[in-house]
């Protein structure tokens, strides 16, 4: 079994990708991410609850059937999640350490530069290197990467 590189990329390698659009391009999916997390959460949260508006029929005039609405909608955002984090889990050894901090930091939380800088103790350029390898190892996974021409 071949061992897997866990250092960021090079300059190099980071400068044969388009890393603006590669990062808007995983920015899109993470955020779309984070945004099913949320509805997820609200969904289980609202079907917990005993008066859940949904129950009541205040939504719609036709018959229809909330609950089932509800579980329909909870797979699909659970699909999506657990799709994002097997991949994650699949491939998080090739990332080194400071990048699984860009990964949690700024792909996971939506944290700031500041914050991110704070976190991995280092430099805003050395900081930035690593957030663009992140970034490039990251859009590998999903396909997303742009080259440059």
């Amino acid at each position: 079994m071949t061992k897997v590189s866990t250092d960021f990329l090079e300059v190099d390698d980071v400068d044969s990708f388009d890393y603006d659009n590669t990062k808007i391009n995983v920015d899109n999916l993470y955020g779309k991410y984070r945004n099913y997390k949320e509805k997820e959460y609200i969904i289980l949260k609202r079907s917990k609850s005993s008066l859940s508006l949904d129950n009541l029929g205040i939504y719609s005039s036709a018959v229809s059937d909330p609950v089932g609405n509800q579980v329909e909608q909870a797979e699909r955002y659970s699909k999506f999640i657990e799709t994002i984090e097997g991949i994650y889990k699949m491939y998080e050894n090739t990332l080194s350490n400071d990048e699984k901090i860009v990964y949690q930091k700024c792909l996971v939380k939506k944290c700031t530069e500041e914050e991110l800088e704070t976190a991995l103790s280092l430099s805003h350029g050395a900081m930035f290197r690593r957030k663009r390898s992140c970034y490039i190892k990251v859009a590998k996974w999903f396909d997303l990467e742009v080259y440059k021409d």
